[in-house]
This record gives structure tokens, sequence and C-alpha cells, in this order.
């Protein structure tokens, strides 16, 4: 598969997955995330999506997002162009 089709369905998918966290998943869990980044494989079978979050437990607030966001994948593979699966990792980068 094209590299370059990869990085630019990365960039819509970081997008989509932000706006749908932010109007579509309703959870008092989340808190405030930030979409840091989105990495699709090259076979664009699976999106990693990097977040951060205000929230102490990091691994609640992935946990809850990656099983609030099966409803909405629907909505997601419309905008992403059939990705398969989504996956929310902690971004490694600054915590508060």
């Amino acid at each position: 598969m094209d590299i370059k089709r990869a990085d630019k369905l990365s960039s819509i998918a970081q997008k989509a997955i932000s706006d749908i966290i932010q109007f579509k998943v309703k959870s008092d869990k989340i808190g405030f995330v930030t979409v840091t980044a989105a990495k699709v494989t090259n076979d664009l079978s699976y999106a990693k999506i990097y977040i951060t979050t205000l929230n102490d437990n990091r691994e609640k607030v992935v946990n809850t997002l990656n099983k609030a966001i099966k409803p909405n994948t629907k909505t997601i593979l419309a905008t992403v162009i059939l990705l398969a699966k989504f996956i929310f990792k902690p971004s490694r980068g600054y915590h508060i």
C-alpha cells in the first residue's frame, strides 16, 4: 500500500476521532482528552490513536475510549475509508 495514502488517512483519522470524542462520546470517565497522533498501518487495517489526558488514571480513560468508540464505528468508517479497527494508546509525551 502507498505510504503517502496511510499518512493522509492518519491525519484524517486524527481529526475524525478528535471530533467524535468531543461531540459524540458521552462519558464522565473520559474528561479532557487530546488526540496527539494517529498512525494508520500501511494495509489500512488498524489505526493507533495516541491521546493525552488531564485525568490521573490514563489507562481507565484508554479502556473507556476503546469501549465507547464501537458504537461510532460506522461514522468513523465512512469518514476514514474502511479502517477496520482503532486502538487507543496513551501518548508518551508530557503528562500533567
